[in-house]
């Protein structure tokens, strides 16, 4: 009867072991807390990296790795299209995209972005521009709510810059509506306005004038001030494809 009675509280406390199931030296309950507390609080790199950073700047990398925590824990890639099938491995990393150091025209880069932004599962994209660079930060803001900061931002206020929520615009109409995007790449490929409403199956005089509402966003004066500028941001530092 003893015997059965020692062999059912074993099977009944989950243990073979005689006396206590558990440890007399586990943690008191508050230790055990304080140590959580501590694992949660302590800043270290997690899987997901915080951001997932586009450039070829070796010195930008460098600063981002070498800088405060969370902003080293970046993987870097040098063009946009890896940093994308990250961006889906990692939805909650931060896409920054070095402008400066570009691989392909920003304006097929600008394209692949609007996609992500603008519909599912619209993505949060930062891109990184010189503070001289004022037409290049105005086309950007007017392509799409992306957030722009300048590239000479010390290493600490970028971190708090992309750790703030961003200030979104739900404003469409300040934006590229898809008519006027579809003109600007068209203009950047050399098209006339002519073969742009030819094209788009357009009265010619509509493609004038969503030409003039481009101008208007852009706060230039002419046309010709807006074919120089998409020739310029048409043209990549080298022959690199995105």
């Amino acid at each position: 009867m003893r015997m059965t009675v020692r062999r059912y509280r074993r099977r009944r406390t989950g243990s073979d072991s005689l006396g206590f199931a558990h440890s007399h030296f586990s943690s008191p309950f508050f230790d055990r807390l304080v140590y959580l507390s501590q694992s949660i609080n302590q800043t270290r790199k997690t899987d997901a990296p915080f951001i997932i950073l586009v450039t070829r700047d070796s010195f930008l990398r460098t600063g981002f790795q070498r800088g405060p925590s969370p902003l080293n824990n970046c993987c870097d890639y040098d063009t946009l299209i890896p940093a994308i099938s990250a961006l889906e491995h990692w939805p909650t990393a931060k896409l920054v995209i070095d402008i400066d150091s570009r691989a392909a025209p920003l304006i097929e880069m600008l394209d692949t972005l609007r996609r992500l932004i603008l519909y599912p599962p619209f993505a949060s994209i930062n891109l990184l521009i010189r503070a001289d660079d004022y037409d290049t930060r105005l086309f950007c803001k007017t392509t799409g709510p992306f957030e722009v900061f300048e590239r000479q931002l010390s290493a600490k206020t970028l971190q708090q810059a992309l750790l703030d929520p961003p200030a979104r615009n739900t404003n469409r109409h300040d934006w590229f509506s898809k008519d006027e995007w579809a003109i600007l790449q068209k203009l950047s490929q050399g098209e006339s306005l002519k073969h742009i409403a030819l094209l788009h199956q357009r009265p010619y005089s509509r493609i004038v004038y969503r030409v003039g509402r481009i101008v208007d966003k852009l706060g230039l004066h002419h046309r010709q001030e807006l074919i120089h500028l998409l020739h310029r941001l048409s043209s990549s530092t080298d022959n690199i494809t995105l």
